[in-house]
C-alpha cells in the first residue's frame, strides 16, 4: 500500500505541475514518506527550512533575468513573503523560518511565468514547537524594545548583546586548522565564545583578502585550504556560488550554536567606491535582495558595511553613498522578519548620531557605535538624546592585544552599559584580523603585520573575554534594561573624578556606579529616598565577587560613599531594601 500511494502522489503531481518539475516533487514526496500526514515539510518554530526548486528553463544571466518569490501563509492569516535566491545551474532556493506553530502553505511566483519549475509551486509546511534549549529559538528573533533603547526577543524578553568581532570570518578555515588537536579554526572560535557566554557574532563581508588583492607575498590567504569567497567586480555569476556556499555553512553553524549574527552585507565597504563601473545602484539593490533572501531567515542583525556611516572616511560623497543606501533599503524591503538594521559607523571622532548620514533613513533603527577611547560621556549623551530613540551598541572599541590590554577591553564594556549603550562588541587581536600564521605570512588583515602578530589561537584565549561573563551576569542580575544613565547630572551624584565615574539608576530603587579612576576616592550619591534602608556592595569586575559594604538608613537624600577597596576598577551597587 505504501509503495502504491507513493507513485499515486508522483502521477498526481505530474498532472498539475508538469514533467519539468517532477524531480523536485519526487524528492519532496520521498523525503516525507517518513512523516505522518500530507505536509511536504516539517520544521520547528524559528528554525530555517530550505526548499529547493529546479527551473524548467535556462538563462544566460539567472541573477539578473529572473526573480522568484515565495508567499507563506499560516492557517489563521499570518503571511511571510520570502525572496528566493539563485544557487547555480537551474537551482533556486527558498529559506523560510516560521514564526508561529501550525500549518503553513507556500505558493511561489516567478517573473517568468512560463518557468513551470519556479512559478506557482505549492507546498505545505507543518511548524512544531521548538524542542531545544537555545534562547534565540525559545524566545524568537530580535526586535527593538517598546522604549526603543535596547533589543528584545520576539516575546519581549530583553536580549543581552555581548558580541565578538570577526571582520575576516569568510576566510576562517572551516575544515582545517594549523593548531594541533583543533580540527576547525572557525568552529573552535565559535564554540569558545559560546562557552564564555557571548550572544552575538559580528562579521564583515570582506570577500577578498583584505588589503592584498591576492598577492601571496604580503600576508594574504593563499594556502591550499583557503576558503572560497565571491568577487562581484565582474558581476555575479556561477563562479561566485562557491563563495556563498562557504558563507552558508558559517551562517548555519553560528545559528545552530545559538548566536545572533550581526553581519555586514555583500562585499568590502570600499568596493563600490574603488570599482564604480562594476557596482551600480541597481546592482547593489539586487545584491541586497539576494543577501536578504539567502540569510534573512537566520537570527541576524543587519550592519550593512564597515564604517559606512558617514562615508568610509571621505571615500564616498553624497551621490556615491547612494549605492550603499540602495543595498540597505533592498535588504529591508525584502526582509519580512524586520531584523533591526544599522550601518557600521566611523570612529566617534568623525561621526555620532547627530552627524550621521543614515539616522534619518526609514530602514535604519539602531546605532553601531565605534568609540576608541577618551571621555565616553559626551559621545553617549549624543546617542542617548537623539530623536527618535534608537538602541546603541558599542560595536567596535579598542581590541585586546592590539590597542589595549584585558583591563581596557573589559572596562569599556562597563562604561558602555553605564552610559545607556546597551550592548558591547569585544574584539581581540588574532581574531578580528584573522592572523593564521606568521611563517609563512598568512594575515587576513595585514594592517601593522608582522609587528603586532598574535596567532588566532592565542587571540581567542586572551584574558579579557573570560572576564566579560562577569559583566553579563552582573547587569542581567540587576535588570540592566531598567537603568537610566544620569551622566553628569549633579542632582544624582557628586564624584571626586566625574570623568571616570559613571552612574546609572533604576529610579531611586537601585544605584550603579562604575569607578575607573586610578585612586580609591569616590564621592556622594544624591536624590535617594529619605529615611529608607539601602544596602551597598562592591562588585569586583575581575572575579565577579560581591563584598557587602553596609546596610544603612538614609537621613536626608544623600550618602557618602566610602573609598574603593583599592585603586583598581570597581562597581558600586546600592539597592533599596524592601519592607
Amino acid at each position: 500500500m505504501r509503495t502504491n500511494y507513493f507513485w499515486f502522489v508522483i502521477l498526481f503531481a505530474l498532472h498539475f505541475h508538469g514533467f519539468e518539475n517532477c524531480n523536485a516533487i519526487a524528492m519532496n514526496v520521498e523525503k516525507n514518506k517518513t512523516h505522518k500526514g500530507v505536509d511536504n515539510y516539517v520544521v520547528e518554530v524559528y528554525n530555517v527550512l530550505e526548499i529547493a526548486l529546479t527551473g524548467s528553463k535556462s538563462y544566460s544571466n539567472p541573477f539578473s533575468e529572473v526573480e522568484v518569490t515565495a508567499t507563506f501563509t499560516r492557517t489563521g492569516g499570518k503571511t511571510i513573503i520570502r525572496p528566493a535566491f539563485w544557487d547555480g545551474n537551474n537551482t533556486w532556493k527558498i529559506r523560510f523560518a516560521p514564526t508561529e506553530t501550525g500549518e503553513w502553505n507556500m505558493v511561489t511566483s516567478c517573473s517568468d511565468v512560463t518557468n513551470t519549475g519556479l512559478n506557482a509551486i505549492s507546498l505545505s509546511i507543518k511548524c512544531n514547537p521548538y524542542s531545544g534549549t537555545l534562547d534565540i529559538y525559545k524566545h524568537g528573533f530580535l526586535k527593538i524594545s517598546d522604549n526603543r533603547r535596547y533589543f528584545v526577543y520576539d516575546d519581549g524578553t530583553p536580549f543581552f548583546y555581548l558580541g565578538d568581532t570577526h571582520w575576516l570570518y569568510i576566510h576562517e578555515r572551516f575544515n582545517t586548522s594549523n593548531r594541533k588537536g583543533v580540527a576547525s579554526q572557525f568552529k573552535y572560535i565559535v564554540d569558545k565564545r559560546v562557552a564564555q557566554g557571548f550572544t552575538v557574532y559580528q562579521s564583515e563581508a570582506i570577500q577578498h583578502p583584505h588589503g592584498s588583492n591576492g598577492n601571496a607575498t604580503d600576508g594574504s590567504h593563499n594556502g591550499i585550504d583557503e576558503e572560497h569567497f565571491c568577487n562581484f567586480r565582474d558581476g555575479f555569476d556561477e563562479k561566485d556560488i562557491a563563495g556563498f556556499k562557504n558563507i552558508d555553512r558559517k551562517f548555519k553553524y553560528i545559528a545552530d550554536k545559538g548566536l545572533v549574527h550581526a553581519n555586514s552585507a555583500i562585499c568590502w565597504a570600499l568596493d563600490p567606491a574603488d570599482y564604480p563601473d562594476a557596482y551600480s545602484e541597481e546592482f547593489m539593490a539586487k545584491l541586497g535582495r539576494y543577501w536578504a533572501a539567502r540569510y534573512g531567515a537566520y537570527p541576524v542583525l543587519w550592519t550593512i558595511a564597515q564604517e559606512i556611516d558617514k562615508n568610509m572616511y571621505n571615500k564616498y560623497d553624497s551621490v556615491s553613498i547612494k549605492k550603499w543606501f540602495a543595498a540597505a533599503k533592498s535588504i529591508s524591503d525584502n526582509d519580512a522578519y524586520h531584523h533591526p538594521l544599522t550601518a557600521h559607523m566611523e570612529n566617534t571622532s568623525k561621526t555620532v548620531a547627530s552627524s550621521s548620514w543614515w539616522g534619518n533613513k526609514a530602514y535604519h533603527n539602531w546605532w553601531a557605535v565605534q568609540w576608541q577611547g577618551g571621555n565616553i560621556m559626551p559621545v553617549a549623551k549624543d546617542f542617548w538624546n537623539y530623536s527618535p530613540s534608537k538602541p546603541s551598541v558599542l560595536y567596535e572599541s579598542p581590541y585586546e592585544g592590539f590597542w589595549t590590554d584585558a583591563k581596557g577591553a573589559v572596562g569599556v564594556g562597563y562604561q558602555a552599559f553605564q552610559s545607556g549603550i546597551y550592548g558591547y562588541g569585544y574584539g581581540s587581536n588574532g581574531i578580528w584580523n584573522d592572523l593564521y600564521s606568521k611563517d609563512p605570512p598568512d594575515y587576513g588583515t595585514g594592517y601593522e603585520m608582522p609587528l603586532r602578530y598574535l596567532n588566532w589561537y592565542d587571540g581567542i584565549n586572551l584574558t579579557g573575554a573570560k572576564q566579560l561573563i562577569f559583566l553579563k551576569k552582573f547587569y542581567t542580575a540587576i535588570q540592566w534594561w531598567k537603568l537610566v544613565p544620569r551622566f553628569d547630572d549633579r542632582s544624582w551624584s557628586v564624584f571626586a573624578d566625574k570623568s571616570q565615574s559613571l552612574i546609572a539608576t533604576n529610579e531611586k530603587e537601585l544605584y550603579v556606579v562604575y569607578f575607573f579612576n586610578k585612586v580609591p576616592s569616590t564621592g556622594t550619591l544624591k536624590n535617594m529616598e529619605k529615611n529608607v534602608s539601602y544596602t551597598a556592595k562592591w562588585f569586583n569586575i575581575r572575579n565577579g565577587i560581591f563584598t557587602i559594604i553596609k546596610t544603612f538608613q538614609t537621613g536626608d537624600s544623600t550618602w557618602t560613599i566610602p573609598d574603593k577597596p583599592d585603586s583598581e576598577d570597581w562597581i558600586l551597587l546600592v539597592e533599596k531594601n524592601q519592607p
